[in-house]
Order: structure tokens, then sequence, then C-alpha cells
């Protein structure tokens, strides 16, 4: 790395404008709604002493890009406070350009009153009016989604119109580059996104891996908060990021490659612990799944409670479907999961890209493992079926999860098909995937079927196949024998 970008990172964290958190109580939220384990603040840079040496940072990534500029532009608000700092390091290496911001409300008094409508442009600016043909130097804090900068793109192109001819933008200065992608499924990034959509190239003094590697390299933080961060990273991160980063441990659910889960669909605790008793010894069951109608009459904790007396099995908890909520949810559910003591969590995350990423990553968050759906059992589910949700974007469930490391996913197994489809999307993203499959006996499916498409890693998910037997425990061995 270079030695300019770990002064810049001691820097960071020497003022504290550098936050990685260990408590998820101390988490912030960003203007694009994420709820993040780390923060920079450029603002706490405010007096001399720290705004001194950011500006110099900045004026050498803006000097070192090869850009030509005569202006710089502040973008609200955190560039309004550090862009007259900048200029002031230009002049010292030899670039003195002018600055100016603009308005969020324009002026009514002072200069910008009784003025002409070509000087109007007073009482939309502070600084130095710009003058048509100018090539802009645009500076913030840090890019996450965008949002202030095609805020302030829109602002100058209307003062574009007020002093009546067009601005250069090749380039805008940050900070930190987060290296987050955007909302959409497609997993392109924010920066990517916005140099598309306006030409303008993007500059950092250092990005999220950067600062990673220096916590990492000089223990500058606890390893609860930097496992925090590389959770966070992996799931919200671009590509070069999670390929720095590392998928981290596979997660492993299950002790054996191939086992039957009993879906515990019943209606008492009774019935629930006649399932624990009789399948626990059976070699072949490998955990179980407890369902919505168990947690909410009996509560959560009381289920896992009643199968614990008879196993220490892993518990598979499935909300029917979790993830189909907003974004902000899913720290709550992860919470209230880990609580309850369930081991994995199965989610559907029909809300969107955003909830499926919020949703895994708090469930990563608070130590769960996590398994990942997007087609069901039943008919007339996916759009091909004559159902709601298009097979593509049942794909891209599978195919953002993946991306974020998760290696383990729910497909139905009586629709070997749609198996081997999900399974080439995920080993398109360098995943080797453990899959769980609903759909058997009562819903036609064949373990052996599945078990062929799914490869060497399958889980059958059997629930009227073994508590409506007469023999629950012949029943699972059965079943099992079918693997």
């Amino acid at each position: 790395m270079e030695e300019y970008k770990a002064k810049f990172i001691d820097f960071l964290l020497k003022t504290g404008a550098l936050k990685v958190f260990e408590n998820p109580s101390d988490d912030r939220t960003l203007k694009s709604k994420r709820i993040s384990s780390w923060f920079v603040n450029i603002g706490d840079f405010n007096d001399g002493a720290s705004l001194g040496p950011l500006s110099d940072f900045y004026a050498d990534v803006l000097l070192n890009s090869g850009v030509d500029f005569d202006m710089v532009y502040g973008i609200p608000e955190k560039g309004n406070l550090i862009s007259p700092a900048i200029i002031v390091s230009l002049a010292k290496k030899g670039k003195n350009v002018p600055v100016f911001a603009t308005r969020k409300v324009p002026k009514e008094h002072g200069e910008a009153t009784n003025l002409s409508i070509a000087d109007r442009i007073k009482g939309e600016i502070v600084g130095r009016v710009p003058k048509p043909g100018q090539v802009m130097a645009q500076i913030d804090d840090v890019f996450t989604a965008g949002d202030a900068k095609y805020e302030a793109r829109t602002k100058l192109e209307e003062i574009e119109e007020l002093v009546g001819g067009k601005f250069s933008y090749p380039i805008l200065a940050i900070g930190v580059d987060r290296q987050e992608v955007g909302i959409s499924a497609s997993g392109t990034t924010a920066i990517e996104q916005y140099q598309e959509k306006t030409g303008t190239r993007v500059v950092s003094i250092v990005n999220a891996v950067d600062v990673y590697n220096i916590l990492k390299e000089r223990k500058s933080v606890s390893e609860r908060a930097l496992e925090r961060l590389a959770n966070y990273m992996r799931v919200y991160g671009t590509k070069d990021a999670r390929t720095a980063i590392g998928r981290g441990l596979e997660q492993k659910i299950i002790g054996r490659d191939k086992s039957v889960i009993p879906a515990c669909d019943v209606s008492t605790l009774e019935e629930l612990e006649m399932i624990a008793e009789n399948t626990a010894d059976v070699e072949g069951i490998g955990g179980y799944k407890t369902g919505i109608s168990l947690a909410l009459r009996f509560g959560l904790p009381n289920v896992v409670k009643a199968i614990r007396n008879y196993t220490d099995k892993p518990i598979i908890h499935d909300n029917q479907k979790a993830g189909t909520d907003i974004p902000e949810m899913g720290k709550e559910y992860a919470r209230l999961c880990k609580e309850a003591g369930v081991n994995a969590v199965i989610l559907f995350p029909q809300s969107g890209p955003e909830t499926e990423r919020a949703w895994i990553y708090h469930a990563l968050d608070n130590g769960l493992n996590v398994i990942v759906g997007g087609r069901m059992t039943h008919p007339a589910y996916a759009v091909s079926e004559g159902g709601f949700i298009t097979d593509e974007g049942a794909l891209d469930m599978y195919r953002i999860a993946a991306r974020a490391g998760i290696n383990n996913f729910v497909v139905p197994g009586n629709k070997p098909e749609v198996i081997k489809q999900v399974r080439d999307v995920v080993e398109a993203e360098g995943v080797s995937p453990v899959f769980y499959a609903p759909g058997f006996v009562a819903q036609g499916g064949k373990i052996e079927a599945a078990a062929k498409v799914a490869g060497d890693r399958f889980h059958g998910i059997v629930g009227r196949g073994i508590y409506q037997a007469k023999d629950m425990h012949a029943a699972a061995v059965e079943h099992t024998s079918q693997l």
C-alpha cells in the first residue's frame, strides 16, 4: 500500500473520524438507509490542526489525477466544509483556483437583492461565481449510494441556466470510497453507475479495502469489530472488495454432506417432542426445521427448548417466509432468532435486493447461518408457471446471496430442472452450494431424483412423510436410505 494511504488512515483514526463499531447499538444509518458497522465522518475535521492535513491529502489526489481543472466545488454539506481548505493546499502546491458552493435555500438579502436576472446567481452560491466553460473539481467526503452527488449535479445544471452556459465536470474527489454496490440486483457499483450517468471520474484517497487491511495489519480495532466490518463488506461490497476480503469460512450447518431434515410443521409442543424423540438417534437425520405456527403459538425459545430436550442437532428456523419486509426489520429479526437459540435461518428475500442484503448481513452479524431460497415447490409461483415472481428475479435472489458468500440454498425438491438452474447460477459466482429441498412425498418429489441433480451436498426436508407416519423412526430411516 502507498505510504500516503496508510498515513491518511492513521490520520482518520487519530482524529476519531473513522469509527468501526464492535457493538451493533453503535451502528450508523447511512443516507442510503443501510445500517453500517463502520463510518467515516469528515465533518469531524473542524479545526485548523485537522483541516490542514486533510486538505493536503485531497490536493495530492487531485494533482496526481492528471485532470486539469480551474475551479473547486464543494458538494453540500461536507464538501462545503473542506473545499476552502483544499484550495489553500492547492495554492501551496502551485495551483491557484477559486472555490464555490451552492445554497440549499437561495439568499434573498444583501448582495442578492435588487439584482438583474443575470446576477441573481449570487443568491444561489457562496464564493466565486462560475463562468460558462469552467472545469469543476467536485469535492465530497465519501461515496455510498451517491444521492448527494446526483442532487448536487442537478443544482449545478440549474446554475448553468442562470449563467448562460455549460460547465465541465471531469472529476470528483472523495476521501473514502466505501466500495459498495448500488441498490439494484445487477451488482453494479454505485460509483460505476455515477460515472456512467454523469461522465465524471471519481478518485479517492483510500478505499474500504485499504481501511480493512490497515486495521487488520495494525490490530487497530477489536477482532469483533474487524469481523463485523468484513461481513458488511462481503454483503454490500463491490466485486473487488469482496475478492480482497475473501468469502470467509464456508458455513457448514449440517455435520454430514447428505441428510434428511424433519420439517416440524405440527400444532403442539408434545407433537414436536415426539418428532425429536423418535428421530434424533437416526444417523441420517441432520437437523430440524421449525416453522411459524409453533413459533407464534408457543414462542420460538420454547420451540427450541422442546427439541433440545432430545438432541443438539442444528435447528433451522423458517418463518415462512422471512425476508419479505423492509431492510431495517432484518436487524431485529436476526437478534430474536439468535436469542431463541436457533442455528440457522431460511430467507426468501422477495422484497428486493436491499432487503436481501440487509437480512443476510444482520443474520451473519448475529452469528447465524443463512440459507437463501428463491423458488418454491407449489404450482404457479414463478411467471413461467403462471405466478407472480419472474424466473430471473428468483435466480437473482440466489445470485445476490452467492455474491455475499452464502453457500446454503433452498430449492424445490419436486422440480429437478429448477435445482439444475440454481446450481448453475451459484457455481458461476464461484460458490460450491449446499442444497436444502422440501417438496417430497405429499408434493410428489423423489429424494433420490433431487439429490442426483443437486450434487454431493444435499439435505432433503421432509414433513408429513415423517410426522404423519405411524412409525416416525421407521419413516426417518426409510427416507434417509434414499440419499
